[in-house]
C-alpha cells in the first residue's frame, strides 16, 4: 500500500515538473497553429472561428501561429513575462525557431506581441494597434484578419456551424409535423370512407 502511494506521489511530482519545464504555448505551437488555454471562458463557436481563421490565412498564403495568453499560469515556467506580450513573442519565437520561423502573434489582456524571425515587426505592431474584440479569442481572430489583410491576403469569413443538437431538434420538429399531417390525412380518409 505504501509503495503504491509513493509511486502516485512520484508520478504527481513528475507531471508537475513536466508542466513547469517550459511554457505550454511552445508545446502546442511546435505542431499546431493555435494555443488557447483550457480555462479561457469563451463560447466554443468563437474558438472555432479563431481556428478556422488561422487555417484560412495559412491556406491563402499568410502563415501565422497564435498564442492566446489569459493569465500568468498560461506562461508555465516564465510567469515573469505576464503582461509583456512583445517580450514573450520574442521568447516564444526563439523557442520555436528550429521548427517555425514565420509570423507569430501573442494576445494578452493588455495587448499584442508580434514576432517574425529575421524580420522587423514595427509595421505589424502598428497594424495591431487598433484591433479589438469582445474577448481575447475574438480579439485574436480580428488581429489575424487585420494582419493577413495588410499582407494582401483575403481570409474567407468563418461560417458558424450548426450544432448537432440544433440539427437534431430541427429533424425532430419536421418529423413531428409530418406525422401530424399524415395522421390528419388518414383521419380524413377514414371519415370519408365511413360516410
Amino acid at each position: 500500500m505504501r509503495a503504491a502511494a509513493l509511486a502516485l506521489l512520484l508520478l504527481a511530482l513528475c507531471v508537475g515538473a513536466a508542466r513547469a519545464d517550459g511554457d505550454p504555448a511552445s508545446d502546442y505551437l511546435y505542431t499546431q497553429k493555435v494555443f488557447v488555454p483550457f480555462d479561457v471562458k469563451v463560447p466554443k463557436a468563437q474558438q472555432q472561428a479563431l481556428t478556422e481563421t488561422i487555417e484560412g490565412a495559412n491556406k491563402a498564403g499568410y502563415p501565422i501561429r497564435v498564442a492566446v495568453i489569459g493569465s500568468a499560469y498560461d506562461l508555465g515556467a516564465v510567469p515573469s513575462l505576464w503582461k509583456k506580450p512583445q517580450t514573450y513573442a520574442r521568447f516564444l519565437g526563439a523557442e520555436l525557431a528550429f521548427v517555425y520561423k514565420g509570423p507569430l502573434l501573442i494576445v494578452m489582456p493588455n495587448g499584442f506581441g508580434f514576432h517574425w524571425q529575421g524580420h522587423k515587426t514595427a509595421h505589424e505592431q502598428q497594424v495591431l494597434e487598433g484591433v479589438k474584440g469582445e474577448n481575447l479569442v475574438d480579439t485574436a481572430t480580428n488581429a489575424v484578419r487585420a494582419l493577413a489583410s495588410d499582407a494582401g491576403v483575403q481570409v474567407q469569413e468563418a461560417k458558424p456551424k450548426q450544432s448537432t443538437a440544433t440539427r437534431d431538434r430541427i429533424v425532430i420538429v419536421v418529423a413531428a409535423v409530418a406525422l401530424i399531417a399524415l395522421a390528419l390525412v388518414v383521419r380524413e380518409l377514414l371519415r370519408r370512407r365511413r360516410a
